[in-house]
């Protein structure tokens, strides 16, 4: 199996729909190490591909006030969506629809933040233009990633009307 940057380096099977509509960034704390997150990552990755032009980025593990640092010096324009305990929570089909949302404005870019074992700093939790929980309770950071690329997939195949979503 390949690796997340050459899944991101193959960007022939992504339809025009998917280059005009949305860039989605990922910016993790850690790099996943464990072949079975990985395997799952790039999984689900492919399968974004139709939708989006997906890139990750994945920073040093450090205190959070230096992780911080880091992944705000790797934001782009657009919306900034902070993973966090204390975020809003919302359904499969909510995300969905707060993702068409986005869309239909005409958002080029949102970037996905997830923080490390401990947590994210206060700057990027203010920086954030939506506070994201994926549950009320505690993931390895390395699954947080997972659920979310799993998310952003059925978002997007919830969008388009495809089967997948049950």
């Amino acid at each position: 199996m390949g690796s997340i940057q050459a899944i991101q380096k193959d960007r022939t099977e992504r339809s025009s729909w998917a280059e005009k509509i949305m860039h989605m960034r990922i910016i993790a704390v850690g790099r996943i190490r464990e072949r079975f997150w990985r395997e799952a990552a790039l999984y689900y990755i492919k399968r974004l591909a139709p939708y989006t032009r997906l890139d990750v980025v994945e920073v040093r593990e450090e205190d959070p006030i230096k992780e911080g640092r880091e992944m705000l010096a790797h934001l782009g324009g657009g919306i900034t969506v902070a993973l966090d305990e204390h975020g809003e929570s919302m359904s499969s089909v909510e995300l969905a629809s707060w993702l068409q949302k986005r869309i239909i404005e005409g958002c080029g870019c949102i970037n996905w933040i997830i923080g490390g074992p401990d947590g994210l700093s206060q700057d990027v939790l203010d920086r954030s233009d939506l506070l994201l929980s994926l549950s009320r309770m505690t993931f390895p950071y390395q699954l947080a990633r997972i659920i979310l690329l799993e998310q952003l997939y059925r978002a997007f195949r919830i969008i388009k009307n495809e089967p997948y979503h049950r």
